[in-house]
């Protein structure tokens, strides 16, 4: 006999509002993603819009992303923003440290725009802390957010851009913790002040913005020492998780370690602003999360989802919305080619993944406001988490 399973939804008990951010994407310098995923000039066979390929824009504008994240990723430690603007056949050719490719710069800050404008989604731009300077970050946020006569904004008017971008998000730095990264940080301690240096110069161009700071999902004295130190210079904290091939049981269940990363990333931050004596709100930006399958290797980084996957990537979108309290961003990694959402070939062919299905259902169903739910259903035994799973997930 099948038991009776039952989802009770309490209307009357609203758990708080959602985040239209934490529907985020994320795309960077990587593989095919920006160029044959994203842009393919618009001189391709490939129909596009000012050299952005049409199928991938609609395709994208169909998800509703809230957010869009960019350059980088690792990609953005070696990254220097002003090699990606003017007129395109002067724009340098550089070496990409991060992925040890060649760097065309043909899809720079004002491309970027561009398209996420097509979106119909904001931007969230990441700064170099790597080798870059905070001097070079606070120009960039002058060439984008202000008006008037200065160096940087009258360069964005003399290549076509009379009004500022206005763009609101920053983030400083990419995962700074890791020695994989240009420009390393020793630990949170040494990343806090290099933080407070960025801020400084890149609020002092623009007040308004809201900056977002690099953390560690796997190193809790890291997150503390950057709330301890920098905790007054900055809105989120950053965090990312990668989550590889488990049995199908285990694999459905990895929202579980979602959850805790993020439950101990809020601990840390709470611990550390009341240490600083600081009065205010940090919350989490779960900015790069996703399935990382063995076949998914660089350059390319390409890989093939399934079923499980999609389940997954329901089950963590739950979690997101179920942790609205403290979860403000969050962005897929990544969009177009690269672990994606969408496939695309030079052919001009187009493939949609499991998980590309999974946003598009609750990009489309997606209220704003989370409520308490309860779900009274068969489940199963999770080594992994040594807990029971309910079979059902719901929020």
């Amino acid at each position: 006999m099948v038991r009776k399973r039952t989802i009770y939804i309490y209307t009357d008990r609203p758990v708080g509002g959602v985040s239209p951010y934490i529907f985020g994407q994320f795309i960077e310098h990587l593989g095919r993603c920006i160029y044959g995923g994203i842009y393919v000039g618009e001189d391709s066979t490939i129909p596009n819009i000012k050299g952005f390929r049409k199928d991938v824009l609609e395709k994208v504008k169909a998800i509703r992303p809230s957010i869009i994240r960019w350059p980088g990723g690792n990609f953005v430690s070696g990254y220097h923003w002003e090699d990606g603007i003017g007129p395109k056949d002067k724009r340098p050719i550089r070496y990409d440290l991060a992925w040890g490719q060649e760097e065309p710069n043909q899809f720079g800050t004002n491309e970027f725009i561009e398209w996420v404008k097509l979106v119909g989604a904001e931007p969230y731009i990441v700064v170099n802390a790597g080798n870059g300077t905070p001097e070079e970050a606070a120009r960039w946020v002058e060439y984008t957010n202000k008006d008037g006569g200065t160096y940087y904004s009258m360069l964005r008017k003399r290549y076509g851009y009379e009004k500022p971008f206005n763009v609101k998000i920053w983030g400083i730095g990419n995962e700074l913790y890791g020695k994989w990264q240009v420009g390393y940080c020793i630990d949170g301690k040494e990343c806090a002040r290099r933080t407070v240096e960025f801020a400084n110069e890149m609020k002092k161009v623009d007040p308004t913005i809201k900056l977002v700071a690099v953390g560690d999902a796997d190193n809790s004295l890291w997150n503390y020492w950057m709330v301890r130190y920098a905790g007054e210079y900055f809105d989120y904290l950053s965090i990312h998780t990668y989550i590889h091939e488990n049995p199908y049981l285990e694999h459905v269940a990895m929202s579980e370690l979602i959850k805790t990363k993020i439950e101990d990333a809020y601990h840390m931050i709470r611990v550390g602003l009341k240490d600083a004596k600081l009065n205010k709100k940090i919350w989490i930006a779960y900015d790069e999360w996703n399935v990382w399958k063995r076949e998914a290797v660089a350059i390319e980084h390409t890989q093939i989802t399934n079923l499980s996957d999609a389940i997954l990537t329901a089950a963590i979108l739950n979690t997101l919305i179920k942790m609205s309290s403290i979860v403000k961003m969050a962005n897929f990694a990544q969009t177009v080619n690269v672990l994606p959402l969408i496939l695309t070939k030079d052919d001009g062919d187009i493939l949609l993944t499991p998980q590309y299905y999974v946003f598009y259902m609750y990009a489309n169903n997606f209220g704003g406001k989370a409520l308490e739910t309860k779900v009274d259903s068969d489940y199963y035994y999770s080594k992994t988490f040594e807990k029971y799973i309910e079979y059902i997930d719901v929020a």
